[in-house]
Parts: C-alpha cells; structure tokens; sequence
C-alpha cells in the first residue's frame, strides 16, 4: 500500500508556535509531510523555535511565513494548493487536536478520494457538529452517497489532486478569493454543491475524526465578527444568490432589514461590500 504525499498549512494566529495544539500534533507524526507550510497571521511576528526544530527533523520539507496583515484565509488556502504538487492538500487552524487515526487514515487511507471530511467534534464539549449532509448531521463512516447538499468546516479538510485541477479549470481558484475570512470554507461547499448538482462525479468519504475549536460554540459575539458576518452574507448575496435577478432582490431584502432597525453602520457596511464584490482585505 502506498503512502500518499501531502502538503499541508497551519494557520497560526496571536500565539507562538508552541501553543499551537495543532503543529503540537504534527509534531507527534509518525510519517513525514511532504511539505508543511506554518503561517503566522499576526499580530506579531513568531521566530525559530525547538518545536519548529522538532517540526523541521520530522518533515521532509517545513516554510514558516510571517504575515502580520492577517493575510486572507482563501489565499493562504489557494497559495498552498497552486505552489504544491502532492496527492493531496490539508488546511487547518492552530487549535485543532490532531489523533493517530487521522494520521493513518491520511497517508494510508484514502483510496482514490476526491474529498475526505472528518467527522468534527467541538474540542471544549466532545459533541459532533459536521459535516452536515442534507441537513442532517452525518454520522455514518464510508463513502457519501446520495448528496443533496453537503457542508463542513475547513480545518482537517482534504482535497485531491484531482479536486485541485477540476475547480481552478471551473473557478480560477480551489477557493473564492473574494472571501477573507468568514465564508471561505462554505462557499468552498457551495461551489462543491454546484458542481455536483451539474452532474460532477467526486468520491466524497468521512473516515476521520478530529477535535476543533469552533467559533460558533467558543466565542463571543465581537464587533470584529459581527463586521465579518455582514462581509460574508453580503458576498454570499452577490457570488451565490443563483441569478443576478435573485442577486438584487437579496441585496434589497438586507439593505431593508439594516435600514429598519436604524443599524446605519451596518448598512453602510453592506452597500460598500455588494458594490465592491469583495472582502476590504482582498
């Protein structure tokens, strides 16, 4: 049985190497990536340390960038997937706790697989939240069949060669690149969804399993992302309404319910995003 090559990326944010759950996971690898690609996203800068050491006698190839901007998470995604060639590609946070299983199942397990969801349990309460298949939360392992919509998360996700080739041939990139933050991994789904309701075979499996920090369960409701769910709704009306016609009446629809709870900010927030087509940052 072969191994399968990877390349894979680890988004670090406001945390030094060390604290990162996820790099102290890799750390405990028994095979080698074939490329890992640390990226610092600020706020400060992160320097050589004995886990990038470790890291670096463990792997065959380790790059450490530092981008203090908070570069946008679809670039990121996109640059490790087009400077890499590999069997397949893995995007994950930095608090996502990484098991043997996984490790397994990623080098010796895949199989011809175009995309392996893992099934992802919220770190602090060990309940499953994704993915979601036909709205229901899949709780089966094997291959996906019968899909009417699917979803996850991004954190853990891995995407083939073959993914790779078909969605920069159909979209110009593996991941929409008018989203920074909020929006990158659904509208990865969305586009997936689109493809496969136009009749695009993929072998879709959830072999996995792994324990991820959710935003959705872990954090509080910040301005900053209130201000990043107005960027991703209001994109999401432009680029995945169906038709420009669809488009406009959504666009109306949100400009309205801004305007009539006196949330001016808001609304100003989404004029200037539907007009700009993009994330402030992209």
């Amino acid at each position: 049985m072969s191994k399968s090559k990877i390349a894979l990326v680890v988004i670090v944010y406001n945390k030094t190497l060390n604290e990162s759950a996820t790099l102290q996971g890799l750390s405990r690898f028994n095979m080698p990536l074939q490329h890992l690609v640390i990226v610092n996203n600020g706020p400060n800068a992160v320097e050589e340390d004995e886990l990038l050491l470790e890291l670096k006698q463990k792997h065959l190839q380790v790059t450490l960038e530092n981008h203090l901007e908070n570069k946008p998470l679809s670039w990121i995604y996109n640059d490790l997937i087009e400077k890499n060639t590999a069997d397949y590609y893995v995007m994950f946070d930095d608090d996502t706790e990484i098991n043997s299983e996984y490790e397994q199942h990623l080098f010796y397990g895949l199989q011809n697989t175009d995309i392996e969801l893992p099934k992802i349990y919220a770190r602090i309460d060990k309940v499953q939240h994704f993915p979601m298949l036909n709205d229901q939360l899949l709780l089966h392992s094997g291959q996906v069949r019968q899909i009417q919509t699917i979803f996850s998360v991004g954190s853990g996700l891995v995407l083939s060669e073959r993914i790779k080739h078909v969605f920069i041939e159909k979209f110009g990139h593996v991941f929409d690149q008018h989203f920074a933050f909020y929006g990158v991994d659904s509208t990865f789904f969305l586009r997936l969804n689109q493809m496969i309701h136009a009749g695009n075979q993929f072998k879709i499996t959830s072999n996995s399993y792994l324990n991820h920090g959710l935003s959705l369960t872990e954090e509080a409701m910040t301005d900053w992302r209130k201000k990043e769910f107005i960027y991703e709704n209001t994109l999401k009306v432009k680029y995945y309404s169906g038709s420009l016609w669809m488009a406009r009446l959504k666009f109306l629809r949100l400009m309205y319910r801004k305007f009539s709870h006196f949330e001016f900010r808001d609304l100003k927030i989404v004029i200037k995003t539907f007009m700009s087509g993009k994330h402030p940052r992209c």
